[in-house]
């Protein structure tokens, strides 16, 4: 009887051990992925493209600055190339996927220009003859 106690205390412990070190490589990731003090907001779509949406992405830390932009939900525009742009300037462009989503990804650390974002920025998606796709401000 007191052979079966002590395993299953080791087999309970054990378990317990394992959820834990689960736990960890689950929630660091996670962690990383968030970006850090990144701000993050919502892209709305416009009348023409309504179930069209997005987000954008910057994030200044150091001498570092990042700026993703991502639209979903746009398969209208499957093959289509889109143009970023923030505060009316044009930032750069993407093609749409089949599956109608595109990314544009900006990073200082690569040598790419990224535009400087405060709060009021303004974000636009349009397609190249100027229609507003998606929007939102920061």
């Amino acid at each position: 009887m007191l052979v079966k106690k002590g395993w299953f205390k080791v087999t309970v412990l054990g378990v317990f051990l394992a959820a834990l070190l689960l736990n960890a490589f689950m929630i660091a990731p996670a962690a990383h992925a968030k970006g850090g003090d990144a701000t993050r907001i919502a892209l709305k779509g416009s009348a023409p493209y309504a179930t069209a949406k997005g987000t954008a992405k910057y994030k200044a830390e150091g001498g570092e600055r990042e700026f993703q932009v991502e639209l979903e939900n746009a398969r209208s525009l499957a093959g289509k190339t889109l143009n970023v742009f923030v505060n009316g300037a044009k930032v750069g462009s993407f093609r749409v996927s089949a599956l109608g989503a595109g990314r544009l990804e900006r990073n200082s650390d690569l040598g790419q220009a990224v535009p400087n974002i405060s709060a009021g920025s303004r974000v636009q998606i349009k397609t190249t003859t100027g229609a507003l796709v998606v929007s939102g401000s920061f």
